[in-house]
This record gives structure tokens, sequence and C-alpha cells, in this order.
């Protein structure tokens, strides 16, 4: 079964520029500067080997360049820290189950980002000035990955990432490929989706004042009138600094708003649905795939209940393991991942998890080469991989995915789609 679950690129004033504009998927973390890091249940840092040098010879491509590390970077500390943690214990997992079969010695690296784009920019320049390291992956944000960018780039290293979803990214040098859908192709399907569930009513934006912000709901608000549905209000605050959400809620109910579209991070969303209710709105909340996390149910609790949340990827809870519509793949992933750090992962780790066996298994085929590698990835089209479905990329390096509703209630997530 383990077989069958993992078949399946300096500019540095440009990046000055870039950390300006860009802000990323959540606020600006702080925290200590990076070497390797591996994550321990406080997410510490420290130098990490996900796989033991003990646990077989490498690959014969490997030995022959010299080359046996993947360079990951995320933010383990600071606001974002609770993303950056579920993407790299989905990354170690891939790893470490890929050296336990193939009899494999690769070894994982972590960074911390902190999701700043400037120490991301930091981080990339370590990362392609070490001669053992096959490919970047990183990071969270789009803000990050993509000041990173043209450092790869420059260093011809391909850069993979399980998490930017920018429009611009992909297109920004032929070693860059995402792991998850783009914004250009989810705040349209998000629209498609939620109005497949409500109905096209009047709705309001609450979103970040972030060039991804605005951009996933232009996008959005594109569709939804497309759709025949009326956008009332749109209102923008800054992340990781507004805290009362309670001026712009009450414009967007005199505005006469039936649906609230929170595009925010779970822990502003929170906010925002928990000061909706105390103002007595009505209207239909709901929140982006940033939402999907049990950190926003614990702060919410019963007051957010009946709100959507829209995801390209899925939720994992306890009874998927049981569940008859989840495949053996995601089930045995859940398993792994559970005993392994003792928490159900979430889409996060499982993207994460897929964007590491993308490339192991295109090493697999051709070799650490970078020109081999971005050959061999731009060429995959179908992947049936966990974090999603209906999975696959297209000719510009995009990847493409199903859409999933789910409802907030009895402290979890469920499916209203399918």
């Amino acid at each position: 079964m383990r077989k069958t679950c993992r078949k399946l690129v300096s500019a540095v004033i440009g990046m000055s520029m870039l950390a300006g504009v860009l802000s990323g998927c959540g606020a600006t973390g702080a925290g200590e500067s990076s070497a390797a890091t591996e994550a321990s249940g406080a997410g510490a840092a420290d130098t990490s080997e996900s796989a033991s040098e003990e646990g077989g010879e490498a690959a014969e491509t490997s030995e022959d360049s010299g080359k046996n590390k993947l360079a990951y970077f995320f933010p383990l500390t600071g606001d974002q820290m609770q993303y950056g943690l579920m993407l790299q214990r989905g990354s170690e997992l891939a790893l470490d189950l890929y050296n336990e079969e193939h009899g494999t010695s690769y070894v994982a690296e972590f960074h911390d980002d902190k999701g700043d784009a400037t120490e991301a920019v930091n981080v990339a320049n370590k990362i392609v000035a070490d001669p053992s390291v096959i490919a970047g992956l990183g990071s969270y944000s789009s803000s990050c990955a993509m000041a990173a960018a043209p450092i790869f780039e420059e260093a011809q290293m391909l850069l993979l990432s399980p998490n930017a979803s920018h429009v611009d990214f992909p297109a920004m040098g032929d070693f860059m490929f995402s792991c998850v859908i783009s914004q250009k192709y989810e705040g349209p399907l998000f629209a498609e989706e939620l109005a497949k569930v409500t109905g096209p009513k009047k709705l309001a934006i609450i979103y970040q004042n972030t060039d991804q912000g605005v951009l996933a709901s232009d996008l959005f608000k594109e569709k939804w009138e497309e759709l025949g549905g009326e956008v009332v209000a749109m209102e923008s605050y800054v992340t990781g600094s507004t805290k009362d959400f309670s001026p712009m809620l009450s414009k967007v109910k005199e505005a006469g708003a039936e649906i609230i579209y929170a595009s925010a991070a779970y822990n502003e969303a929170a906010q925002i649905f928990i000061q909706a209710k105390n103002l007595n709105i009505e209207a239909q909340l709901v929140g982006p795939g940033m939402c999907l996390k049990k950190e926003l149910l614990e702060i919410v609790g019963d007051q957010a209940d009946g709100a959507i949340v829209l995801s390209s990827i899925p939720y994992f809870s306890e009874e998927s393991v049981d569940a008859p519509d989840v495949n053996d793949e995601t089930k045995f992933f859940i398993k792994e991942f559970q005993e392994k750090y003792g928490e159900i992962p979430d889409g996060f780790a499982a993207s994460a998890y897929d964007a590491t066996n993308i490339l192991l298994n295109a090493i697999e085929k051709v070799g650490t080469d970078s020109e081999a590698l971005r050959q061999e990835i731009g060429s995959l089209r179908e992947f049936n991989g966990i974090s999603g479905y209906n999975m696959s990329f297209n000719e510009n390096k995009e990847m493409l995915k199903g859409i999933y509703a789910f409802e907030i209630g009895n402290g979890t997530f469920t499916r209203i789609n399918e």
C-alpha cells in the first residue's frame, strides 16, 4: 500500500520591492533566524535530518552527483507557525516513508523564513550555495516563495512550492512549480461552488489588504457578479494589526449583505465570525481554505456554527480513517501521520506530502540534475495525490483541483458538496 501511496527558482533589490508589496497568505511572523530546523512539539529550531544515514544506500544518481538533500523553507516561528509546522511534518513523513521503502537516504533540511520575504531571500541564498541540495521546497506564503524565486532561477535550481498560489509565481522562471491551485482558478471556483450552495445573493467581502488578498477578492467578485450575484461591499483590513472588525461589519450590515465572505487567515476569520454574531448579523458567514484548521474551531466554539468554508484541500478527522468514501492512500497517510506526530494532519500537511512525493518520484525517474527534473515535472499532467481531488497540471505549470465546501458545526467541518 505504501508504494501505491507514493507512486502517486539574485536580485536582492527586486526582492526588497516584493517584500513591500506582498505579505503572503498571513501575518508577518517574528522569531529566530533559521539554520536547519526540525519540528518538535514546540517547533524548536535544530539541524534536522529526516532520514537515518543507515536507511540504505542512496540512489546511484544521488551518489554520483553528491546531492542528497531536499531544502525546505517554511514559517516555523511567528504568526504563521501553525501552517509551517504542518507543512514541515507532511514533508518529513513523505521523505521518511520514501527512504524506508526505497532504501535511499535522502535528507530533509528545514529553514525558518518566519513568514517574511526578506528572510526568505536570506534562506534561499543559503540553500542554493549548498552543493548537496537537489531542490528547494517552500514556502507557505506566496510572498516568501516569490521573493526567493529569482535566486533559485539564477542558480537554475528547482523550487517547488506546496502552497504558493499567487498567479504570477509559476511564470517567475523555468524552475518554478506550485503544487497548489493558483488564485487565478481558485477564486472563481470558490464563487461557483458557493453559488451552488447558497444561490447568487447579495454578498460582502472582508479581505486582507495585501497583494494576495486584493487579487483573490477581485477574482472572486468578478465571478460572483458573472454568476448573477451582487457584491454590495468590499472592506479591507491590515493583517496582523486589525483586531476590531465591528466598524466594517456594521457597514456590511447596512449594505444589506446576505453573505459575508471573510477572505482571511483562520485567526482573523474567527474574530470576524465571532464579532458578526455579537452584532446580531444574520448573514451567511463564509471563509476560505486558510480557515480549515482545528485552531479556528477552538477559537470560535459554537459561535460560527453554520459558517461555510471553501477549500481546494481536504479536511481530515478521526472518522476519515474508517469512512467508506476515503481511499486507501489517504487512510494510510492519516494513520502514518497520527502515529508519528500524535495528531491528525491537515490539508497543508497533505500538500507538502504530495509536493515531496512529486519531487522524489521525478528524482527516481531522471536523477538529481535540475534541468532533467524541470523537464520531468513540467511534463506531469494527471496526479493522484491526497491533498485534493481531480488534481492535474496544465502546460503553464499550474495545478488544478476540485473545490470542497464544508460547514462548521458540532466542533468539526462537515463536507456539504460532492
